[in-house]
């Protein structure tokens, strides 16, 4: 019999309860780690889940925006940017979309043209280069614009304000 060995008495016993919360442990962070796995895998899956017929078939009941009349700006934008340093500046064309047979908000417009480019030269003067290269700074660029100008209008609104060209250099 052994007295006093790694196995005997008190050292069996703390090295056996060390043992047991080592693999209770293990076991925890395995279960963790198989249950992250799958919950990874199921969600690529509908990410990269194709469009079923009943998907399809929602997507075919929404009907397409009524189409736009557009007042188009005649003459193209070149405005310079707020940038210090290097000059950079802003090419662009635009155009309004108006509801269809909207004489009185036609013209509107054409008697505002000025007032509209100064407000619009305005708008894009006060950004950098940086703040209109994204598509997501032009996507805000056009809802300023919108908004702006349809502040001062008083015989209808402006629906959209699109960018036929825009370049900035």
């Amino acid at each position: 019999m052994i007295k006093d060995g790694f196995f005997s008495g008190k050292n069996f016993r703390k090295t056996f309860f060390a043992l047991k919360c080592f693999l209770h442990f293990t076991g925890i962070v395995f279960e963790i780690i198989i249950v992250l796995v799958v919950a990874m895998v199921e969600f690529e899956k509908q990410m990269v889940k194709p469009l079923g017929k009943d998907r399809i078939q929602n997507i075919d009941l929404v009907k397409p925006p009524i189409p736009l009349e557009n007042y188009n700006f005649t003459e193209e934008f070149r405005i310079d940017t707020l940038d210090k340093g290097e000059t950079h500046f802003v090419k662009m064309k635009l155009a309004f979309g108006i509801a269809k047979e909207d004489q009185t908000l036609s013209a509107e417009l054409a008697e505002r043209n000025a007032q509209m480019r100064d407000l619009i030269k305005l708008i894009v003067g006060r950004k950098s280069k940086d703040e209109l290269i994204n598509i997501e700074d032009q996507l805000d660029l056009r809802e300023e614009i919108k908004v702006q100008v349809n502040h001062i209008l008083t015989e209808g609104k402006i629906q959209e304000v699109y960018f036929t060209e825009f370049i900035v250099n």
